[in-house]
């Protein structure tokens, strides 16, 4: 058993949920339920944390307090967490039966239990591989493998939305490259970066390079990263790379455009990041770097 160790204002630092809050919930619902100090205030466990992260999740989700807390009350305290690969195995399952509700409850227990790079990493990246693969031996077919991705970029749109905005750190503008309709690898970086701390314009699928060259010039961001997933994207930029000349210090490029053949970035006229994803994030930054070194010494 998980012993007390958190004050409330710790735990309301750790999980955003406001002490009244807390209280509220284990007045009326009998969860969390902390102990008690010698002097009579509330210490919160591990395993409390992990309660009120997944009535949070349910609540976001639309979920009644009330159910959430009955839920989170039946489902985690006697099982322990489960491994985000038994997650991936249900989440998979839940999306070929249709069922949002139930992928809702598996994506709930995964942010109750991990944070949130893991359960995009490791729970919504493999799921939508997995799926893809299906799809692609005809296991699934088209609708069953657009509702999935929909749903992903949905949970993905969402939580790029509740991380909020840093308008102290680096912008960066995120786009995927003209034909291109795939977000989802974009989407990832683009929620990756922005948990990381930059400034981050996400403006989605299929973006004309002149429109987004005028962006740029607008909000003069220090990197521009773009997405391509087919040769004729990455056709597209390189006919149009005139375009991206000069209108951000730093142009990345990525996707599987680019995966088969890295070289394809210098023909853009940009560097090439990486085919995972925290290798790109890692690559991203260790160019920030060096053009913020570049730029000082200028």
């Amino acid at each position: 058993m998980a012993h007390g160790k958190y004050t409330v204002n710790e735990v309301e630092e750790r999980t955003g949920v406001p002490a009244t809050t807390l209280r509220q919930w284990e007045r009326r619902y009998g969860v969390p339920k902390p102990e008690r100090s010698d002097s009579g205030y509330r210490l919160y466990s591990d395993d409390d944390i992990a309660d009120i992260r997944a009535i949070k999740a349910h609540v976001d989700d639309g979920v009644p307090a009330s159910r959430a807390a009955q839920m989170v009350g039946n489902s985690y305290k006697l099982e322990g967490p489960r491994p985000l690969s038994e997650l991936q195995a249900e989440l998979v399952a839940a999306l070929i039966d249709l069922d949002d509700a139930r992928s809702d409850r598996v994506i709930a227990e995964a942010h109750a239990l991990y944070p949130v790079e893991d359960v995009v990493l490791e729970l919504f990246q493999p799921v939508m591989i997995e799926l893809g693969e299906r799809w692609h031996d005809g296991t699934i077919n088209t609708t069953t493998e657009h509702f999935a991705s929909s749903y992903v970029q949905g949970r993905l749109r969402q939580l790029l939305s509740l991380s909020g905005s840093n308008p102290s750190g680096h912008a960066v503008i995120v786009a995927c490259a003209p034909f291109d309709q795939h977000e989802l690898g974009a989407l990832v970086l683009a929620l990756l970066l922005r948990r990381s701390g930059f400034q981050v314009y996400y403006v989605g699928a299929n973006t004309p390079v002149e429109d987004l060259a005028e962006m740029a010039r607008t909000v003069a961001p220090l990197a521009i990263m773009i997405s391509a997933s087919s040769i004729d994207s990455v056709q597209a930029l390189i006919s149009k790379r005139e375009h991206l000349r000069g209108v951000a210090p730093l142009l990345v490029l990525g996707g599987s455009g680019f995966n088969v053949d890295p070289h394809r970035a210098e023909l853009v006229g940009g560097h090439y990041l990486a085919a995972d994803a925290r290798a790109a994030v890692s690559r991203f930054h260790e160019l920030v770097r060096e053009t913020t070194r570049h730029r000082a010494r200028a």
